[in-house]
Parts: C-alpha cells; sequence; structure tokens
C-alpha cells in the first residue's frame, strides 16, 4: 500500500510539474510591456497577439500601439513564439536604420533586461543588443 501511495504521488508531481512548464513556456507576460532600446535612442512596446509576441516603436512613452502606427512608427518586431521560460523564437526583426529584416531570438535575462538576437541566414551570423524595462510607474 505504501508503495503504490508513493507511485501515485510521485506521478502527480510529475504530471503537475510538465504542466507548469509548459504553462511557463507559453506565457509572454514576463516580458510584455515598454522596452528602451540601447543606447536609449528609442522605445518598443511589446505585445501579444494571437499567441505570438510583436513589438511597436513608440514615439512618446504614453503612445499606445494604435497611436504609434497613426503616427507612422514601424513595427519592430513580429511573430515570436515561445521556445522555453524566458526565451521566444522564429520571429522577425525590422533595423529601421538601414530598413532591413533579420530572423531574431528574445531571450529575458532578468525582469529589467531583454537580449534580443538577430541574425540573417544562420543564427551564428547575428548579433544581440540589450533593451531595458521602462518603468510605467
Amino acid at each position: 500500500m505504501t508503495r503504490l501511495l508513493t507511485r501515485y504521488f510521485v506521478l502527480v508531481g510529475l504530471l503537475l510539474g510538465s504542466a507548469s512548464i509548459a504553462s511557463a513556456s507559453t506565457s509572454s507576460g514576463g516580458i510584455i510591456g515598454l522596452w528602451q532600446t540601447a543606447g536609449g535612442s528609442g522605445y518598443i512596446r511589446i505585445y501579444e497577439k494571437n499567441g505570438a509576441l510583436f513589438g511597436q516603436s513608440v514615439g512618446h512613452l504614453q503612445d499606445t500601439v494604435q497611436q504609434a502606427r497613426a503616427k507612422g512608427q514601424p513595427q519592430i518586431l513580429a511573430d515570436f513564439v515561445p521556445k522555453r521560460p524566458g526565451e521566444w523564437a522564429q520571429g522577425r526583426i525590422y533595423d529601421p536604420n538601414n530598413k532591413t529584416y533579420f530572423h531574431g531570438t528574445l531571450t529575458a535575462l532578468d525582469p529589467h533586461e531583454l537580449k534580443v538576437y538577430g541574425y540573417i541566414g544562420f543564427s551564428w551570423l547575428g548579433g544581440d543588443t540589450i533593451w531595458t524595462r521602462v518603468s510605467t510607474n
């Protein structure tokens, strides 16, 4: 009887653990919000749409995504999907300085730093930058 209970609790623990990992990998709430690009030259508002992450350049900290689009601000991030907890991949990054699109990944380094990695063709042909979360308080 004790052996049966032990197996039962181990099985329940494994199921609950795998469910929480699956939930964490699809949760994008950790990076949704306003980010300042490296060097402080711009602001990107990251939002979720249909299970994917997108990032809209905003001219002013108070601008919504819709207001930024109406002002002609470019969409910087598109179609990022969860890869594992704290990482999103298979997306596109737009560089408005040279009007180029890159493949990319996003990695939450901590609650205040986001690594944005862009590459062309092969993932080892690229570079990264660190964005900093903007406090909205």
